[in-house]
């Protein structure tokens, strides 16, 4: 499953960046590292970017970027 495949409020925890090294690496430093309990807060109309919640914070993504990111249901 992917970041942008993820239901809202559901926690997920990431566990595959994507393969290009810059967008990785500029991921990491936003704090989307690798085994990080996320959720998804928002999604925006119109195929607009998605805003998740991490290390209580919101952040937000594009859509092509949450594609690339694989992540596991948490159970709760």
């Amino acid at each position: 499953m992917t970041l942008s495949e993820l239901p809202i409020n559901k926690p997920a925890r990431i566990c595959f960046l994507p393969d290009n090294f810059t967008l990785s690496a500029q991921l990491i430093e936003q704090g989307f590292a690798l085994k990080t309990d996320i959720s998804l807060a928002h999604k925006a109309p119109f195929n607009g970017p998605l805003a998740f919640y991490l290390h209580g914070t919101k952040m937000c993504l594009p859509r092509e970027i949450a594609n690339q990111i694989k992540i596991e249901l948490l159970n709760t």
